[in-house]
């Protein structure tokens, strides 16, 4: 039997205040990583930053790995078809009131 090291890639979902995305001028000012736990907690965090950030705005981005979020990030909010999957798996309690 073979055996290989390769990893079956894995999916994360990162909040992301961006300005401008989807343009040339698009800038990422805040990503973070979320699971089940820590959703709220960047839910929150992106919030103060988006306060602070005059026209930014709020995006939910799936991606492989962080520097894949930030690319996915500057366009805005990933496709329905990539979010709702980490809505429909994850525990009640960590879903948003």
């Amino acid at each position: 039997m073979a055996v290989s090291l390769g990893k079956t890639p894995q999916l994360h979902l990162f909040v992301a205040v961006v300005t401008d995305a989807g343009t040339d001028h698009a800038t990422v000012h805040h990503l973070g990583i979320t699971d089940a736990f820590y959703y709220d907690d960047q839910v929150n965090r992106a919030w103060d930053v988006k306060h602070t950030v005059p026209g930014s705005t709020v995006h939910l981005v799936v991606a492989e790995d962080r520097s894949a979020g930030y690319r996915e990030a500057l366009k805005g909010d990933s496709a329905d078809a990539l979010v709702n999957p980490f809505f429909l798996t994850a525990p009640v309690s960590a879903l948003p009131a």
